[in-house]
């Protein structure tokens, strides 16, 4: 039996969230490691595949939040007729109880779909007071938050170039910085989402997103695999490319490609 096998069978049980996490940890002195790794533990629950609440099991709203492990979750917003959906998956933060879309003078209303099955941990009061004791911890979780929003105007930006085709080629590296790994040809980016999803976050229609991932696969920009996750081939500032999104040499997408 997997982990999420057992975790959704099993909810509420206990990680130590180095082992899950580990980044999280790299402030932290080396000397100081062990015992913060026994004591910074964790409820995890799993999420199966589909609309979610936002909640976790009768448990109250975590001190933190949620931390996704793994899996992909969709977070869609709507507002005046219109959809535009941010992918969020391990690493991420998440607040989903906190929504004042019903009192905005624009109201909407915000939706949340598990892609991936996946697994989150409920950073709750005791973690939070057990954590006080290491700062740095709390300082990157911060900062998990803080780089989300930087992410997603990022997104925003991407969303605004003139052509689809470069919106989603923009997007597939953005996604493969943050969790794409090297393959024998070309950098797998394991989104297994359908082409709505892509047109929400890249803000096109479906059909036209449709047609531009044809001409990306045609010229030989991506394919998608039989697992339905995505392979960007060769890099993304090559001449192919209309876009510039970062240099070369500050770019992971070439650190994964040289990996």
């Amino acid at each position: 039996m997997t982990m999420l096998e057992r975790t959704l069978r099993e909810p509420g049980a206990t990680v130590e969230l180095l082992d899950e996490d580990p980044d999280l940890f790299d402030g932290v002195r080396p000397m100081e490691l062990r015992r913060a790794q026994a004591r910074l533990r964790a409820k995890v629950h799993g999420l199966r595949r589909g609309r979610w609440s936002g909640t976790v099991s009768s448990a109250a709203e975590p001190a933190v939040g949620l931390l996704v492990l793994d899996g992909l979750v969709l977070r869609t917003v709507e507002a005046c007729g219109r959809r535009g959906s941010e992918l969020l998956g391990p690493g991420d933060l998440l607040r989903p109880w906190e929504h004042d879309g019903a009192a905005a003078s624009i109201p909407f209303d915000v939706r949340w779909d598990v892609l991936e099955t996946c697994r989150i941990a409920v950073l709750d009061q005791r973690f939070l007071e057990v954590a006080n004791e290491w700062p740095e911890v709390l300082s990157a979780l911060f900062g998990r938050a803080v780089q989300r929003a930087q992410w997603l105007a990022l997104q925003l930006t991407i969303a605004n170039l003139r052509r689809v085709d470069d919106r989603l080629l923009a997007a597939f590296w953005h996604f493969a910085d943050r969790w794409g790994t090297a393959g024998p040809d070309g950098v797998v980016v394991p989104l297994a989402v359908t082409h709505d999803v892509l047109a929400q976050i890249v803000s096109a229609q479906r059909p036209t997103v449709t047609a531009a991932l044809h001409r990306l696969q045609e010229t030989g920009r991506v394919r998608r695999d039989v697992d339905r996750t995505w392979l960007l081939l060769g890099g993304p500032w090559t001449p192919h490319s209309r876009c510039s999104m970062a240099t070369p040499s500050t770019s992971r997408a070439d650190r994964i490609l040289a990996a």
